[in-house]
């Protein structure tokens, strides 16, 4: 196989170059509104650079078509694949649709066909790697629908649509799902040194919400809605990050870029892997002090105390407090001023004494039947309180909430796959959410690792 005629390519670029500027010059002599004269430039320089564009990546993948021999070793089974000729295909790329011709190859025991040139260009499907980017980082916060009209506006009409765009996210969202779950085998096997030095307070954030699924993925699943169906399916999200100076009594501060996410379809049993590996990955395991921080559920605490029994376990402090505020509104019909019965409860909670916020009900002298129901949402205090010590934490200088994770169910999952009418299928969602907690951790190289943009060119002379 050779490789590109460089010395062609640039005679082909100057001729292609010296056209475009002739072109220019004559429509723009022609132009007598001196209105549009920005907007014929920009019309001209894009078509300029499409043309130019696609001439150079002609050039190089006409020059590459994978020929490796009469015979070859079959990726799929290890058997001996046969030259068979060449086939040919178009490819969509950022500077429009360009033809490859590569070598193919046909294994006799598997049956499978394949051309090498198409691995060693990246060509998984129909797009270039850097189309193939672009789309998927345009589904990845767009409806398919809009996302298409972006790379139309960016690329050029006629590059993907809509389904081709949908497709291309689900490709590349399982492969960056691959490689996260290739990470996690991998560290259960050996535990990697992580860079930089040991972090003084690493917290980690567990929280889920629902996300809309079609009908088949919610069959026979009990929910909350009115007809006791459920129409969501949970996705559990991580959140990760550190404090290098915590002050007492002071508002915390995260440090800058510290947040990584893991987010799954998971039961808790696959969720606490995910944690596990990240928590790995980030060289947690060397703080000087651990932080979980929940918002009550059980799950969460019984993945805490199963793989870190030595951090220090938090109830955020806001949704205790929505707690005490359901209380009070079972009780408000009977008091003159609720208010004050909520602020002394809170009162109880910030300095951690539930047995306190106990005595306080018991001073209400409620009914039994109503006394019941309170005594129940009690026990949410009396199972949680050494989760409660507010104020120690407060004057540890650490977090008290949940925020940094509830934020992360909106940014990741309910501004892309929450909009009007989107129901969706597990293995739809799936690529889409792994994609963006990988992209908002800042691990685009899982996402991305075959893309053109990557790689590093020789600086000239």
């Amino acid at each position: 196989m050779t490789g590109p005629d460089w010395d062609g390519l640039s005679d082909v670029l100057s001729r292609l170059a010296g056209a475009e500027i002739a072109s220019f010059i004559a429509a723009a002599s022609a132009c007598d509104d001196p209105g549009r004269i920005l907007a014929l430039v920009e019309q001209a320089a894009r078509g300029a650079a499409t043309r130019i564009g696609q001439a150079m990546i002609q050039q190089v993948v006409g020059a590459r078509d994978g020929y490796a021999g009469p015979a070859v070793a079959c990726g799929s089974c290890g058997g001996v694949a046969v030259f068979k000729g060449t086939r040919s295909k178009t490819v969509a790329t950022m500077s429009g649709p360009v033809r490859v011709v590569r070598a193919w190859y046909h294994c006799g025991v598997c049956r499978h066909g394949f051309a090498p040139a198409d691995t060693e260009l990246g060509l998984t499907g129909k797009m270039s790697p850097g189309l193939e980017r672009a789309c998927s980082m345009a589904g990845m916060e767009l409806p398919y629908g809009k996302a298409a009209g972006l790379v139309a506006v960016v690329a050029g009409d006629g590059l993907v649509s809509a389904s081709g765009l949908a497709r291309s996210c689900r490709r590349v969202g399982a492969g960056a799902k691959a490689r996260a779950e290739a990470e996690r085998d991998a560290t259960s096997v050996v535990q990697l040194p992580s860079p930089g030095p040991a972090p003084r307070v690493a917290y980690m954030l567990a929280d889920g919400t629902g996300a809309p699924m079609v009908a088949k993925e919610t069959a026979g699943r009990a929910g909350k809605g009115p007809d006791g169906r459920s129409h969501t399916r949970e996705v559990k999200i991580g959140c990760f990050f550190t404090q290098a100076d915590p002050h007492p009594d002071v508002e915390p501060v995260r440090d800058q870029d510290s947040n990584s996410y893991v987010a799954t379809f998971d039961d808790s049993a696959g969720f606490a892997q995910a944690l596990k590996t990240e928590h790995i990955r980030r060289g947690f395991y060397r703080a000087r002090q651990q932080i979980i921080i929940g918002d009550g559920a059980k799950w969460i605490w019984n993945i805490a105390d199963r793989y870190w029994p030595q951090a220090v376990q938090i109830v955020d402090y806001y949704h205790a407090c929505e707690h005490v505020h359901a209380i009070v509104n079972q009780v408000a019909f009977m008091l003159a001023r609720p208010q004050e019965l909520a602020d002394q409860l809170i009162a109880c909670l910030d300095i951690g004494d539930i047995q306190a916020m106990t005595a306080v009900i018991d001073g209400l002298h409620l009914k039994p039947k109503l006394f019941a129901r309170i005594d129940k949402q009690l026990d949410y205090f009396r199972s949680n309180a050494h989760r409660m010590q507010y104020q120690h934490y407060k004057s540890e200088g650490w977090f008290i909430g949940s925020g940094q994770v509830e934020s992360a169910c909106k940014t990741i999952v309910a501004q892309r796959a929450k909009q009007s009418g989107m129901r969706w299928t597990i293995n739809g969602l799936d690529p889409i959410i792994t994609m963006r907690a990988l992209h908002q951790s800042g691990r685009d190289h899982l996402i991305w690792h075959q893309n053109l943009s990557q790689t590093t060119l020789p600086q000239a002379a």
